[in-house]
């Protein structure tokens, strides 16, 4: 199967690896990898482009898109299968990350939501 993702040609150039093109595309045969890795290169996939994946407001995780709808392929740092696993990785901590975040938004939001009932309440006595 062919996986497409970005690769970050400045930091390439900076390791001494040529990439020509900022879009590679990899050959990968699924039934050598690891379950796991197997898992987390779907959770990515749309078609064969490596997603990378990004986390709403409201604490779902989506696939980044850009203003013209299309998929934003996840970047790594070189056109290697162990690079692209790095960056999915990377882009797993972010999501954990951003959705600590989202949760600690939508706790903060319910916690003044119930302030504001009590304070009506509260008034609603006087």
């Amino acid at each position: 199967m062919t996986l497409r993702f970005q690769v970050d040609q400045a930091e390439a150039f900076r390791r001494g690896v040529d990439v020509p093109k900022s879009t590679v595309h990899l050959e990968v045969d699924p039934s050598t990898l690891p379950e796991a890795e197997r898992l987390l290169i779907a959770d990515t996939l749309e078609g064969i482009d490596v997603c990378l994946l990004q986390v709403t407001p409201e604490g779902d995780v989506r696939k980044a898109t850009k203003p013209n709808g299309s998929v934003c392929r996840l970047q790594a740092k070189l056109p290697t299968y162990d690079s692209l696993m790095e960056a999915i990785r990377a882009n797993q901590a972010m999501l954990e990350e951003q959705r600590e975040k989202a949760q600690g938004r939508h706790r903060a939001e319910e916690a003044l939501t119930r302030l504001a009932d009590i304070a009506q309440g509260a008034l609603l006595k006087e």
